[in-house]
């Protein structure tokens, strides 16, 4: 079973959850015409398992909500004003 899970910075996800030692796939080759996101292929992942990513990916998606691709937006949003 694949869950996909829609984020704002597919690469930013994909490669944060690797640094907690998850292997997960950008969406961009799996999608035809909807928003960003990313696939987990969560079919035989165990229980413990399960909760260990949700609390892994929480962490990784606020620190991409932060940053996109490398980039502060709180910093681009005030040199664009």
């Amino acid at each position: 079973m694949n869950l996909w899970v829609r984020v704002r910075d597919e690469s930013a996800v994909m490669y944060g959850l690797r640094t907690y030692g998850w292997w997960v796939a950008a969406g961009a080759r799996f999608r035809l015409a909807c928003e960003p996101g990313v696939r987990l292929s969560i079919a035989e992942i165990e229980p413990a398992d399960a909760v260990r990513l949700a609390s892994d990916f929480a962490v990784v998606l606020g620190e991409s909500e932060a940053t996109c691709g490398g980039i502060d937006q709180a910093r681009l949003r005030a040199r664009s004003s």
